[in-house]
């Protein structure tokens, strides 16, 4: 059975304002999205604060999202040399978060865009690196999974991921992010491609979308079908992470502007309702709590 968790950046997992919303929250879980560069230093402080801060005494780790930006730090078209110290850099960052006791940590493949002539390239330098993280991962008791990614990035489709993933060990996983599927009707297609992937998936990134581009809105409020798509989840075998990994924003409000954390945590669970209740409730009522 799955269990759900909620994206918190590092930045703000920093503001004791969030910690305090997330304690009071009926999350017990997260993702710590670690999406930007940190020195080693700022990573080791980053752990000694969300192993110690009193408001997350009670919160699990379940996930880290490994760095991915700035792209110009993560050169993965350039030479061997280059992938060689980024996977150096990310294992590392395994190795210095592994305290956190994370189960899963998500690998953001791509930087863009990628010309088509270049895709089959990528791929083939990409798996090493993957490998790499894959034992670093396994070292600290974790999955090592790989997120579908949107547009042109290298893994944006079921047949990338597998080519990105088959013959890895067993603690090469698949994070499947459910507004990433960004061409080719893959809006519908989610429901199926999930099934295809199941037997890696460990992880879910849940938000909705217009089907044209990630746009991390809140769950019901896009377009894509919740009641397939948490039918296929439910399929997948395991324990599978779902986490929200949704805007810090206020949606429907016309221009979009920022919400506090207390509001936010309250939308994730309001977003958890829904995905609950999906089959039966009609989204309107789903979404009527959303401040």
């Amino acid at each position: 059975m799955y269990r759900y968790a909620v994206s918190v950046n590092a930045s703000l997992i920093r503001l004791p304002e969030w910690r305090k919303a997330l304690s009071e929250s009926r999350f017990h879980r997260i993702e710590l999205s670690c999406g930007q560069y940190l020195e080693p230093q700022e990573t080791k402080e980053l752990v000694e604060l969300v192993r110690n801060a009193d408001e997350l005494a009670g919160v699990e780790t379940a996930s880290v999202h490994l760095p991915f930006c700035p792209f110009e730090k993560f050169p993965y078209p350039a030479g061997e040399k280059e992938r060689e110290a980024v996977a150096e850099y990310l294992a590392e960052f395994i190795r210095l978060t592994a305290p956190l006791a994370a189960k899963n940590y998500t690998f953001h493949t791509s930087i863009e865009p990628v010309r088509p002539e270049e895709r089959g390239m990528l791929l083939e330098q990409t798996r090493p690196v993957i490998a790499s993280l894959v034992r670093a991962a396994a070292a600290a008791g974790a999955s090592l999974n790989v997120e579908l990614l949107p547009r042109t990035c290298i893994g944006n489709c079921v047949e990338e991921l597998q080519a990105l993933t088959d013959g890895m060990p067993e603690a090469a996983g698949i994070c499947f992010d459910v507004n990433h599927l960004t061409g080719d009707g893959g809006l519908k297609r989610v429901p199926e491609f999930i099934d295809r992937l199941r037997g890696r998936l460990r992880s879910f990134h849940l938000s909705d979308y217009d089907g044209v581009d990630e746009a991390h809105w809140l769950p019901g409020l896009g377009l894509l079908d919740w009641p397939s798509v948490m039918a296929a989840i439910r399929r997948v075998p395991g324990n599978p992470l779902l986490i929200f990994e949704t805007a810090v924003l206020k949606p429907c409000s016309g221009r979009p502007r920022e919400i506090t954390p207390k509001q936010h945590f309250r939308n994730l669970e309001s977003a958890a309702f829904y995905l609950e209740n999906c089959g039966e409730l009609d989204r309107r009522i789903a979404t009527a709590a959303i401040p």
